[in-house]
């Protein structure tokens, strides 16, 4: 058997003959010769994600998340660290590949090797599948604060207002994924994530991956009220204004804000 596959195996020496060796010539254009050769194993068009891969290690994003995953397996047998497939799942979602099973097929490529900071194999499908449903409750909590932590630290100094802009927004699903429920707005099975960002600066200050339907009102008021409370511990003297859709108002979050200083709602 090893004999066998010996035969189909191109040595170093020979590979690098059929590299630099013409493989056939077409016709001449003009008074210039055109050869066909192979120069290059592999290669990667997906270039962009080294200058995403540069935003990362300024700001140290995927640290600070990678950093709240508490990971429980056997040290023993641990071949792909957290971090290192957090950076390889983001990066490829970022470059268009947003499923799981892009992994098996991505798993040599160079440039996210590069990002996921590897030199071997990249994680494959059921291995990323399986830290996908790593974390719980307190692991995606802390992942929350993490997102409120950055957001925080890209101010030098204390802002003189701030608006938290809520928006819900589907995501299209397919397939038996958890949690994709049938939306009649949009006439499709999706995700309804939830995201707050900063309205004068465009800032993302957290963002929530939820069934396909609307966000309850009541649900929001608890989220904002986790969000006001802990940006208050840093900037106490801070307007804050929440704005969002009708469907965001509750009389919960009405009562609450009246009686806090330097808290309006709108609506």
């Amino acid at each position: 058997m090893n004999k066998g596959k010996n035969k189909n195996k191109i040595s170093g020496e020979n590979f690098s003959q059929i590299s630099s060796s013409t493989l056939f010539n077409l016709t001449e254009l003009g008074k210039k010769k055109v050869e066909v050769s192979f120069s290059l194993e592999e290669t990667s068009n997906d270039g962009g994600l080294l200058l995403l891969n540069e935003v990362d290690h300024q700001i140290g994003l995927i640290d600070r998340i990678s950093g709240c995953i508490n990971d429980v397996r056997h040290q023993g047998y641990v071949k792909h660290r957290i971090d290192s497939m957090l950076r390889q799942r983001i990066m490829q979602i970022a470059a268009g590949y947003e499923d799981a099973n892009d992994c098996n097929a991505l798993k040599d490529d160079g440039i996210l090797k590069l990002c996921a900071h590897r030199e071997q194999p990249l994680a494959s499908q059921p291995t990323m599948c399986r830290l996908e449903n790593l974390p719980g409750k307190r692991e995606l909590y802390r992942m929350a604060k993490a997102f409120i932590d950055h957001f925080i630290d890209s101010y030098e100094s204390p802002p003189g207002i701030i608006i938290l802009d809520c928006d819900d927004t589907n995501s299209y699903t397919y397939g038996q994924q958890e949690l994709a429920l049938f939306n009649t707005y949009y006439g499709d099975s999706c995700y309804m994530p939830l995201h707050i960002y900063e309205g004068l600066s465009g800032k993302l200050i957290n963002t929530l991956l939820k069934p396909g339907r609307r966000s309850k009102s009541l649900n929001v008021f608890g989220i904002l009220q986790r969000i006001i409370a802990y940006l208050r511990e840093y900037w106490p003297d801070t307007m804050i204004i929440v704005r969002g859709d009708s469907h965001f108002c509750s009389k919960e979050l009405m009562d609450w804000a009246h009686d806090l200083p330097r808290v309006e709602v709108i609506i």
